[in-house]
């Protein structure tokens, strides 16, 4: 009867360590799954790091164009009332026929 007390607790023993692996690997298996959901933010904030540079660099263009746009107004009312030295462009045969007359 000693051996099968003797193959019993080892059973027990090998039970017990069984059940603290799969504790321990359900404890990973959270972790992995908490990792997961934190996933999607992970990226959205790395992309948003990345994205910052162009996004300065696309404000600064943007503000020197601002800077820049006073003149485009002018250029476009040059060639609307022919200003001297800008030669009018026609868009359509009307046009080519008032100024021709």
């Amino acid at each position: 009867m000693q051996q099968s007390t003797g193959h019993s607790e080892a059973s027990d023993a090998e039970l017990t360590h069984l059940r603290a692996r799969v504790q321990e690997l359900e404890a990973n298996v959270a972790d992995y799954e908490a990792l997961l959901e934190e996933l999607p933010d992970l990226f959205e904030r790395k992309f948003q790091q990345r994205l910052e540079p162009l996004l300065e660099r696309y404000r600064l263009l943007a503000q020197a164009q601002d800077l820049h746009a006073p003149q485009a107004p002018l250029q476009k009312a040059a060639l609307r009332w022919s200003w001297p030295r800008v030669r009018r462009i026609s868009f359509n045969n009307q046009d080519s026929e008032e100024n021709a007359a």
